[in-house]
């Protein structure tokens, strides 16, 4: 069984957004990305916290350049926890980017899809971890996990 983990830092700004930037590995796959987010990631929160966890609607943040339509037109992160089994586990999908801003460099963005199973118990503790982040009290919250 390999290990995984997601990390994640916020970078606040003083008009009530921030920077996500986060990590994700599992095994020898890793990735890194970063967005802005802003009043989305409360709603984020709340959502880690339920129990059990929504199927239809499972806690989802996601960011990166948006159209002038308002849809995400360049995704540089999402984060998405999900019901995986019977048993309780967790499925957690980590969709990471870099910025290149529709330009001839498109063509060599970075992508990685990081993928690991977690439980209820870690995720609480990563829930914890992540609203005290989001109020300054700390640095950086981490979901761990394995592989399989």
């Amino acid at each position: 069984m390999n290990t995984a983990e997601l990390r994640l830092t916020y970078e606040r700004d003083e008009d009530g957004t921030g920077k996500i930037i986060a990590v994700a590995r599992a095994g020898a796959f890793a990735g890194r990305g970063e967005a802005w987010f802003g009043n989305d990631l409360d709603a984020f929160l709340k959502e880690l916290r339920s129990f059990p966890l929504s199927s239809e609607k499972p806690p989802m943040i996601e960011g990166g350049y948006y159209d002038g339509k308002g849809s995400l037109a360049e995704c540089h992160v999402r984060i998405i926890v999900k019901p995986h089994d019977m048993k309780g586990t967790l499925l957690v999908h980590a969709d990471l980017a870099t910025l290149v801003q529709h330009t001839p460099d498109f063509d060599v963005q970075n992508c990685a899809s990081i993928r690991f199973l977690t439980e209820y118990a870690e995720l609480d503790r990563f829930a914890a971890e992540f609203g005290e982040m989001l109020k300054g009290r700390r640095e950086v919250a981490t979901l761990m996990g394995a592989t399989s």
